[in-house]
């Protein structure tokens, strides 16, 4: 698997510097995928200060369940236009959740897991094999850099089709889409430390204690989380106070 996801990462580009709801039942993350049912999508995520506001959108009028460790679970109906909105308390603890489409009893879980921490100033992301982690809460600059190891990722936002300088082991540019999305892919454990647009990171991606739990790194945040095959990646994550300035 390991394997696998180093080969995933390195296809992407060349070297780079050496991311109210109802009570559900959980299904299993291993239900088979069809090629007509719609994965969910999750758009933004946002507080209330009570609650947490999952934004996305479906396939119109379907069933989307979010789904943590044990029982932890909520669901929500997507209307005509395949938007849905969920509401859930933020986790006790630091929560890697399921997202898939639901069509009876059948679960087809989307291709990342949503990552939210129990600490109110931890990311909200999107967590994905061999992709870019997808950050949710605000903010322009570095968002993550991901790691299985051999390969990495860095990704961020900035404006959109803008140029971002990147300066590590070698300096590079990196292109924003149209929503202000940027990202760049190498080898290396993703520790070496980078310049986004200017600013000065020192990502620490490796050495967490415990896996799928978030902890302190340095100015940031990591996670080290196992794939569904058996795989493990690692991503850091810069404080919200750089990643805004």
């Amino acid at each position: 698997m390991k394997r696998r996801i180093a080969s995933t990462f390195s296809a992407l580009a060349a070297l780079i510097v050496a991311g109210c709801g109802e009570q559900a039942t959980p299904q299993a993350e291993a239900a088979p995928q069809s090629d007509w049912v719609m994965s969910p999508e999750i758009d933004a995520v946002a507080s209330n200060g009570r609650e947490l506001i999952v934004r996305g959108h479906a396939a119109p009028l379907g069933r989307v369940v979010v789904s943590g460790a044990g029982d932890l679970a909520y669901a929500v109906g997507a209307d005509e236009q395949g938007v849905f909105e969920l509401r859930v308390p933020r986790p006790a603890r630091d929560t890697l959740f399921v997202v898939e489409a639901r069509v009876g009893q059948e679960g087809f879980p989307a291709p990342y897991r949503l990552l939210i921490g129990a600490d109110p100033h931890a990311p909200i992301a999107l967590l994905a094999v061999g992709a870019p982690t997808r950050r949710l809460d605000g903010g322009r600059g570095l968002d993550a850099v991901d790691t299985d190891g051999r390969a990495a990722l860095v990704s961020g936002r900035a404006t959109p089709e803008s140029e971002v300088t990147i300066e590590g082991s070698v300096t590079r540019t990196a292109t924003a889409d149209e929503t202000g999305r940027w990202r760049l892919a190498g080898s290396g454990d993703g520790s070496t430390p980078i310049r986004v647009g200017g600013v000065a990171y020192s990502p620490a991606p490796n050495g967490a204690a415990q896996p799928d739990n978030l902890e302190r790194a340095g100015a940031g945040w990591r996670i080290a989380w196992s794939t569904p095959g058996g795989g493990r990646q690692a991503t850091w994550f810069p404080d919200r106070s750089i990643t805004s300035r």
